[in-house]
Parts: C-alpha cells; structure tokens; sequence
C-alpha cells in the first residue's frame, strides 16, 4: 500500500516536472532543478493520527547542500503535506532524535484541520501546507480547495462527522441535513434534477430525503442515516423503488450499519438493490467532484473571446 500510494502521488507530478527516483535512496525522488523530494507515507493509527519518521542523517547530509522539500502522505495520494526545508528545519529546532536517528512527528485531524505535534513546540496548524504542489514547481497550479478529505481507512465517526459539520458551503445546521445537501449537489453537477424530502405521489405517506430526477422520473433515491429508526428508513426505500427507483441507497453512520444490514436482508425489494455508502466516501466524492467541475465547466463552455485565451 504505500508504495502504491507513494507512486500515484508521484504521477500528479509526473505530468507537470520531470520527477525520478534518487538512485539508492528509498523513497527520494528529484525533478531535476537541485530539489529532491522525500516522500513519506503514513495510514491512520488506531489513535486517530498519523505518525511520521524523519531521518535526520538524511537532513544533516543535505542541510546547506541542497533543497529538500517533505512531503508527507496522510492515508493516501488526495491528502499531502508538502513542508519546504526551511520551514520543516524551523519546526523540528531543538528538536532530539531517537536513538535511530529519526524525529518523530504526529499528525493529528481535529475539527477539519491537520496539527502537527512536536515534542516540546506548540500545536502547528497545516492546512497552509495541504496540497500545496506549488512548492515543488510553479508550473503545478495552487489547488483550488486545501480541505482535508477523509482517508478510506480514517476513523469513520466523529473525524467525517466534524468535517461535514465545519463545511459552511454545505446548507443545513445538522449533520443529517449538511449530508442531503452533500447528494443534492452532487445530483446536480451530473446533470439530475435533485429534489429534498420528495414524495413520489402527493398523497404518499413518505418522504425521502433526496432523490435524482432524470426527465421528470425517479431515478435515484437515497436515505441519509444518521440516528433514528432504521426501518422506516427502509419502508421509505422499498416505497421508493416501488415506484420506479433505479437504484435505491442508504448513507449512513457506522453505528446504523449492522441494524439496515440485518432488517434489510430479507426484503425482497431492498436485499438485491440495496447499497450502504458511510459519510465519509460520500464527503471525498463531493470535494472532488466540485475541484473537478469548477475546472470542467469552463473547459466544456463555448465562449468567443476577442484574443486567444489561456488556462495555465
């Protein structure tokens, strides 16, 4: 997984800059211009934070030799923090290695927010560093959103839930109704028309939270389960497909999971349709798409302009 992780990262470069691995130096890459990366992978811990070693007699060898620049993979390729060797230096004074020879640092998720704890230092806010592929090269442009995106392997409950909440383009003072909104706009960006708390007939008993409309007709229905009463979360989806649903989707918190699974296995309308999606796929779905589509919609839109125009 990590070399799988590290590669990918690599090839969002690789279009951009001219990047090799460093022969005989693991996990070092150059892009040519006396600036080498060294990229360094941590998955999630079982105490919600991702742990890093960096060699310090890698740092010492190239200390006033070279530029450096740590880029530190948080889960996976979508969430990197690229520290410039000054800044990383400035960090870690005074700052004692182990006995390997490493300086140990945690990166902790709170609130929507990366911090990086150092022995002995104050809490370091990173979000000025997410993503920022800019201080490699300046032809990689700024990224449009420095959000921290879930990792698939991250804590799915109050780490999701906080950057859900924290998201004030989402409307909704809830969870439950901030995640709606996550679907709705999403169903619109391909082109649905996505409608909130949709009765399939005006005299139907149920609401479902929000559905894609394609030319008029139901075609996707989706619950979002946060608490509350999982069987009428299903009746409202059996209600659904009754009526023509193509496809039929729970998203829900972790917690719902195994009561949906288990009241939902022997419907004969749900258990052969029936998807569960966590907040979290669903939140990383919604920051890519809209990095997408702001980019997309000028490239697709026909427009006459009086010189040739660039987008670099």
């Amino acid at each position: 997984m990590p070399n799988s992780v590290r590669e990918r990262f690599i090839a969002k470069i690789r279009p951009f800059k001219q990047i090799e691995p460093v022969p005989k130096l693991s996990s070092v890459y150059t892009i040519f211009n006396e600036i080498w990366l060294d990229v360094r992978y941590s998955g999630i811990t079982k105490g919600g934070y991702y742990w890093f070693f960096i060699d310090t007699y890698r740092i010492n060898e190239w200390r006033g030799q070279r530029r450096f620049i740590e880029c530190l993979i948080c889960g996976d390729e979508n969430v990197v923090i690229i520290v410039p060797d000054d800044v990383l230096l400035e960090w870690c004074s005074d700052l004692k290695p182990n006995r390997k020879g490493h300086w140990l640092l945690r990166v902790i998720p709170r609130d929507g927010e990366l911090i990086l704890r150092v022995t002995g230092k104050s809490p370091i806010n990173l979000n000025d560093y997410i993503n920022r592929y800019d201080f490699i090269s300046q032809h990689i442009p700024r990224p449009i959103e420095a959000r921290v995106v879930p990792s698939a392997t991250a804590p799915p409950s109050e780490e999701v839930d906080n950057l859900i909440l924290a998201n004030q383009e989402l409307q909704g003072a809830s969870l439950h109704e901030k995640v709606i909104d996550i679907l709705y706009q999403i169903g619109a960006w391909m082109g649905y028309t996505p409608r909130k708390t949709y009765k399939v007939r005006p005299d139907s008993p149920y609401e479902i939270d929000v559905v894609w409309l394609r030319n008029d007709l139901l075609d996707v229905a989706v619950e979002v389960q946060v608490s509350g009463n999982e069987a009428e979360a299903k009746d409202r989806l059996i209600h659904a497909r009754r009526f023509g649903a193509r496809k039929i989707i729970v998203v829900s918190a972790s917690k719902s999971i195994p009561r949906l699974k288990s009241i939902c296995r022997y419907e004969p309308d749900l258990k052969n349709w029936l998807e569960v999606w966590s907040f979290g796929k669903v939140y990383q779905m919604f920051l890519a798409g809209r990095q997408f589509f702001e980019l997309f919609r000028p490239f697709e839109r026909q427009e006459w302009t009086e010189e040739i125009r660039e987008v670099l």
